[in-house]
């Protein structure tokens, strides 16, 4: 499957958009393991350090969060300000560029939620779980 992906994406520069596991594939490699990422996007996925975390914060990072995209970004047109997304991960994308980097949220610290380099783009948190904002971004892509 991974030569069929690469045609498409890489070659035929088809859109496509990862989705939390889905988003740290795109990476080149994982705290999580050894075999190698897809590496579409420069980075690596880390796990959080869980010692700097406040008492009332664990993980998983499960629920509702507040999302900052960079201004510009198409797939978050209409959602500028206050957009919610909801989120179920312990592992982080820490991209080697910033220019990658389409989106941080505060947990604990800021991370980045959204990367973007040319057609692939990857989310952390979960469209299909995040009410209006979920379906504004998802059909965002879908007009790409």
């Amino acid at each position: 499957m991974r030569d069929a992906l690469e045609e498409l994406v890489r070659s035929q520069t088809c859109d496509v958009i990862g989705i939390c596991v889905g988003m740290q594939m795109l990476a080149q490699r994982s705290d999580e393991g050894q075999s190698p990422g897809l590496g579409w996007v420069p980075g690596h996925v880390r796990l959080f350090d869980e010692q700097r975390f406040s008492g009332r914060t664990h993980l998983p990072h499960m629920g509702w969060n507040d999302v900052a995209p960079r201004a510009g970004e198409a797939l978050f047109k209409g959602m500028e300000q206050d957009a919610r997304f909801y989120f179920l991960h312990s592992y982080y994308f820490e991209a080697a560029h910033a220019t990658d980097v389409m989106a941080t949220t505060d947990y604990c610290g800021n991370f980045t939620c959204a990367v973007r380099r040319g057609n692939v783009f990857g989310v952390q948190f979960h469209p299909e779980k995040s009410h209006q904002w979920g379906i504004q971004l998802l059909k965002n892509f879908a007009e790409l």
